[in-house]
């Protein structure tokens, strides 16, 4: 199977980008972001911004986690985009945005959304991006070089850059279970050497990057029902359910068996979380 072969489609993005809503506020991109909102903050201020980038948004995560924390000292000029290539996944970002404005959280309202291919970042201007925060989405692309290229051009002097990779997961050795009952089946894990701490300051090295630090992050999975979490993994992570869409129900049923059989092992009492090794680089332009 060729490297590319394995990456998620964005048809695959298409039809799964419902379910990404469900893990705002208990799912693997929660602590990674609020990482990013505190560290980034550390490197420059968000009273200085000018404009922040959610880059691969999905549902605002990274958003949230920094109007949480910081909407008070934003310029009153900032802008705050939620950026991603895949209208579904932005369509999940605005029902985001209508949800907690009607919750009361007003910080939403100054923020937007843009269809950017990260590739080419042509969404935004040169050396205009004070903060470019891309969470969970430079492992999962066919070509981070470039895309590192682009986000380098659109970041301002000075401007911070973050990045989020999945390095292990508890859920991710989960949604690998079709192989145990269809061994023949392909079924790799997105990627494109864009996860080890070692792959990431290289290619932040070579875009010329400075300031490269990564820092591992404690993400987490919460879940509250063995039959429930597994469904979600088997049925709304796009690899997985490519795979389940090859096999038939029963195969299906005794993959969910197992991998409810091991959950219960690995933790015995609920509510729980499964837990994962998240990369975070931080560098400056």
């Amino acid at each position: 199977m060729a490297a590319t072969d394995s990456l998620i489609t964005h048809k695959e993005w298409s039809t799964f980008a419902p379910a990404f809503i469900q893990q705002v506020a208990a799912g693997p991109g929660v602590a990674p972001a609020q990482h990013m909102a505190k560290h980034a903050e550390k490197l420059l201020s968000f009273s200085k911004a000018i404009t922040i980038v959610d880059m691969g948004c999905g549902p605002g995560q990274v958003t949230n986690a920094v109007l949480e924390a910081h909407h008070a000292q934003l310029p009153p000029s900032a802008r705050v985009i939620g950026a991603d290539n895949n209208v579904q996944m932005l369509a999940q970002y605005s029902r985001r945005k209508e949800t907690e404005i009607k919750k009361g959280n007003s910080y939403w309202q100054h923020t937007e959304t843009t269809e950017v291919d990260i590739h080419d970042c042509a969404a935004f201007e040169d050396n205009s991006v004070s903060h470019m925060l891309c969470g969970f989405i430079l492992f999962l692309v066919p070509s981070p070089s470039r895309a590192i290229a682009a986000i380098k051009r659109v970041t301002a002097p000075g401007g911070v850059v973050a990045m989020s990779s999945l390095e292990t997961s508890e859920w991710a050795r989960l949604s690998l279970y079709p192989l145990k009952v269809r061994p023949d089946l392909s079924l790799a894990p997105p990627t494109n050497n864009c996860t080890s701490p070692e792959d990431m300051t290289k290619h932040l090295q070579e875009a010329g990057f400075k300031d490269i630090e990564v820092i591992p992050v404690e993400s987490y999975m919460a879940f509250d029902d063995y039959d429930a979490v597994c469904r979600f993994l088997l049925a709304k992570l796009p690899m997985t359910a490519r795979a389940c869409a090859q096999m038939t129900n029963e195969e299906i049923l005794k993959t969910h068996e197992m991998m409810v059989a091991d959950l219960k092992t690995w933790h015995p009492t609920l509510p729980a979380k499964m837990t994962g090794k998240v990369n975070i680089a931080y560098c400056r332009k």
